[in-house]
């Protein structure tokens, strides 16, 4: 008998805590559909990747090198720092973002399919961005954030 009541009382727990599950997700969820959370989210400007860039403009300085402007607007790809005199567009990489082979970080599980397209875009514009500079006589950099730790 002891049993019984102990299986009705571990279901009745179950069907509870399903329940309580479905009620915090349910509060959780986004309020607007799909097509009007992306339409506001592409509103929201990008801050970049300042802790990597900030550590590259640090040893910049540090070193004493200068004659570098950064985000330039006239060059193809907005560089994360533009040496004019040299024609050196230096781009700073976070290794999620742009997929680092070294680091072969893990994809979010939630909404996979999603990041791995974002992903590979972003590879995508990378390539494209520094074949377009290279045949424009610019010479290119990638400085990852995995190089940057330590």
């Amino acid at each position: 008998m002891q049993e019984i009541i102990s299986e009705q009382k571990a279901s009745e727990h179950h069907r509870v805590s399903n329940t309580r599950f479905y009620m915090i997700r349910r509060r959780l969820s986004d309020p607007l559909p799909p097509s009007e959370r992306s339409a506001l989210m592409a509103k929201v400007s990008s801050t970049g990747n300042r802790s990597t860039e900030v550590r590259v403009e640090q040893l910049l300085v540090k070193r004493g090198i200068s004659g570098w402007t950064k985000h330039s607007k006239a060059i193809p790809g907005r560089p994360d720092f533009f040496f004019e005199d040299a024609r050196l567009a230096v781009f700073v990489h976070g290794c999620f973002w742009h997929n680092c082979k070294t680091c072969d970080r893990n994809m979010p599980r939630s909404r996979h399919e999603f990041w791995i397209n974002k992903i590979q875009g972003n590879e995508r514009r990378d390539r494209r961005v520094l074949r377009r500079l290279q045949r424009a006589g610019f010479r290119t950099l990638t400085i990852w954030e995995h190089s940057l730790k330590s």
